[in-house]
């Protein structure tokens, strides 16, 4: 369920904070986050040590994507603002700049979209897409995610100006009726 040909979506291990490291600190990626500063090694040891996998206790799911065959990181997927109560959640997805344009966050997103129906149970998926960030408009409109708006002037860029965000959404399929 969380693997395809070519992709395989595993757990935070700790090994992983090296990975994470180079990931949360990529400065042109921050834009479209929250974050501001570094994260130290330290930080993020910590956090991989202590992570909790349970989604609906911890309110997010972080996955490494991984390439099936070699093993080889090549981005990161979260699911985050989890909510067993109303069924849904947010996605955040990372790729790492040498494995873009050839594929992979479609087909992560294939794979958290069939875990988050079939295992979490939940009905709807969003994103929330910086308004010029078009690749990120693309992925999730060219999955069949809605435009459900826009919040002008939400987000604040690097050049000291405002962005909107947009907020897409998506029905996971119905689930098969067991007569």
């Amino acid at each position: 369920m969380l693997h395809s040909q070519r992709l395989h979506l595993r757990a935070l291990e700790p090994g992983d904070a090296d990975f994470m490291y180079e990931v949360e600190n990529d400065e042109q990626a921050w834009r479209y986050s929250d974050t501001i500063a570094p994260l130290s090694r330290r930080i993020l040891r910590d956090y991989a040590l202590n992570y909790d996998a349970d989604p609906f206790t911890a309110g997010q799911l972080r996955l490494i994507i991984t390439e099936k065959v070699n093993k080889n990181p090549v981005g990161i997927i979260d699911l985050y603002d989890v909510s067993q109560r109303h069924q849904r959640a947010y996605i955040g997805i990372y790729i790492c700049k040498d494995y873009r344009g050839k594929g992979y966050a479609g087909e992560t997103l294939d794979l958290i979209e069939d875990y988050a129906h079939n295992t979490l149970h939940l009905h709807q998926l969003g994103a929330k897409v910086e308004a010029s960030h078009a690749k990120a408009e693309k992925l999730f409109s060219g999955r069949n995610y809605e435009l459900q708006g826009e919040l002008k002037d939400w987000l604040s860029t690097p050049d000291g100006k405002f962005a909107g965000m947009k907020i897409f959404t998506k029905k996971l399929k119905p689930a098969q009726s067991i007569e």
